[in-house]
C-alpha cells in the first residue's frame, strides 16, 4: 500500500482505538477468554488495576481539534496523551464498530458511513440502518461487553435514550446494560454511580461532531461545546474515587470543507461508476472497470486525493472478509486536505449544507487523544 506523505495508515492494535476496550479490562484485572484476531491493548497509559473504568468516547475530537483550541478545554489539555489511530474509514459507524469489537471494518463489515448491501445491491447508510439486514448478521462478530456478561461482569453503556436498541448499537456495543441520559450533568451523575458498582462503564459524548457539521469545529458553538465537555469531565475526575480509572478517546477528527467536486454534474468521474457509497472525505466506488476508473479520477483530482483500486485499499481496512468484499468499493478514494467529493444523485441534500467532515487518512481525522483523567 503506497500512501502519499499526507495520510496517516490505520494501526490496528495497541496504537489504535481497536486496543482501548481491551486495555480498560486489562486495568479492571479482567482477562478475557481469547479469540482469533484480538488486538493488543492500549499500552500507552500505565495505570494499577482500579475497581471500575469509565470510557469516555468524544465524537469528534481528534487529537489536532483538541490542541488547536486548548484555551477552550483547560483541563483536558493539560492531560498526558497517549496519542492513537482511529481505523478506516474515520468515521463513526466504523469507529464504533472497532471500539466495540476489536475489529477493523474490512472485517467487522461496517466499513462506511454507507456500502452497498450485497444482498438488495442498493447503496444501505449504516448510521440509519437502512438496510432489513439485522445488525448481527452484518456485524457477526461479539462485542466486548458480550464477552464480559459471558465471565459474569456485566458492563454500563450511558448515552442518549435515542440508542437503546438502535441497531448502531446491537451492531457494534450490544450486551451491556444500557442507562440513557440527556444532559452533561446527567452523564456525570450515572457514571459515578455505575462506577460504584464497579466495572467497565462506556460514556459516549456526541454533542461536539453535531456541532462540528452544523457550523464547523472552529466556531463559536463548536468551543462552546467543548467547553462543556471539559467542565463535565473535570468534575468527574474530582469526584471519582481513587479507585476508579478514567479515559477519554475519540471515533475521529474533524476539517471544516473546502473545494468541492460532484460526481452527478462531471461527465468525467461518472463515466463507469453507476453507484457511490461512502461520504464526501471517504469514498466507495461501484464499477465493473476498476483500472479505467481509478485512473480517470487520478487525472481529474491529482493530489486532491488517493485513489487506489479495492485490493489496493485492503490495508486500510484492516484485511478484507470475503462476505464484506462485495460492500467495499471496487475503487476506495480517500480526500486530502479540506476537499470534499459528492454525488448528488444518490446523497441527501443535508450533507451538501455540512461544515465539518471526516472519513478520510489526514492526520487531522486519524490522530486521536487517549487521555487519562485523575
Amino acid at each position: 500500500m503506497n500512501l502519499p506523505p499526507w495520510a496517516v495508515a490505520p494501526q490496528y492494535g495497541a496504537a489504535s482505538l481497536a486496543g482501548v476496550l481491551p486495555g480498560a479490562i486489562g486495568a479492571l484485572g479482567v482477562d478475557l477468554p481469547p479469540l482469533p484476531g484480538d488486538p493488543e491493548p492500549v499500552r500507552a497509559i500505565a495505570t494499577a488495576p482500579g475497581k471500575a473504568v469509565i470510557v469516555i468516547l468524544v465524537d469528534g475530537l481528534g487529537a489536532a481539534n483538541l490542541a488547536a483550541r486548548a484555551g477552550h478545554a483547560p483541563f483536558l489539555s493539560t492531560l498526558p496523551d497517549g496519542a492513537l489511530t482511529t481505523c478506516y474509514p474515520s468515521t463513526t459507524v466504523s469507529a464504533l464498530g472497532c471500539l466495540g469489537t476489536g475489529r477493523p471494518p474490512g472485517l467487522s463489515g461496517l466499513a462506511g458511513y454507507a456500502l452497498r448491501d450485497p444482498w438488495t445491491e442498493r447503496v444501505t447508510s449504516l448510521i440509519g440502518w437502512e438496510t432489513s439486514t439485522p445488525p448481527a448478521v452484518w456485524q457477526p462478530h461479539p462485542t466486548y461487553f458480550e464477552r464480559l456478561a459471558a465471565v459474569g461482569r456485566p458492563a454500563t453503556f450511558i448515552g442518549e435514550a435515542r440508542f437503546e436498541g438502535s441497531a448502531m448499537t446491537a451492531s457494534s456495543l450490544r450486551g451491556a446494560r444500557f442507562v440513557g441520559v440527556k444532559t452533561a450533568r446527567q452523564r456525570v451523575e450515572t457514571a459515578l454511580r455505575a462506577a460504584e458498582a464497579g466495572g467497565l462503564v462506556y460514556l459516549y459524548w456526541g454533542e461536539l461532531d453535531k456541532a462540528a457539521h452544523a457550523a464547523g469545529w472552529q466556531s463559536p458553538k463548536w468551543a462552546t461545546r467543548l467547553e462543556e465537555l471539559d467542565g463535565a469531565t473535570r468534575q468527574l475526575a474530582r469526584r471519582a474515587g481513587p479507585d476508579v480509572r478514567i479515559w477519554l478517546t475519540a471515533d475521529h477528527g474533524v476539517v471544516d470543507h473546502g473545494p468541492v467536486w460532484d460526481v452527478a454534474t462531471s461527465p468525467e468521474l461518472a463515466a463507469g461508476v453507476p453507484l457511490t457509497a461512502g461520504e464526501p472525505r471517504a469514498l466507495h466506488l461501484y464499477t465493473d472497470q476498476p483500472e479505467v476508473v481509478a485512473e480517470r479520477w487520478r487525472e481529474l483530482l491529482g493530489e486532491a486525493a488517493w485513489i487506489g483500486r479495492q485490493e489496493e485499499a485492503v490495508g486500510l481496512f484492516g484485511g478484507l472478509a470475503e462476505r464484506v468484499r462485495p460492500m467495499v468499493g471496487d475503487v476506495v478514494v480517500a480526500l486530502a486536505g479540506n476537499g470534499l467529493v459528492l454525488d448528488s444523485r444518490t446523497q441527501k441534500p443535508g450533507v451538501v449544507k455540512m461544515i465539518g467532515h471526516h472519513g478520510s487518512l489526514t492526520a487531522a481525522e486519524m490522530l486521536i487523544p487517549l487521555l487519562q483523567l485523575g
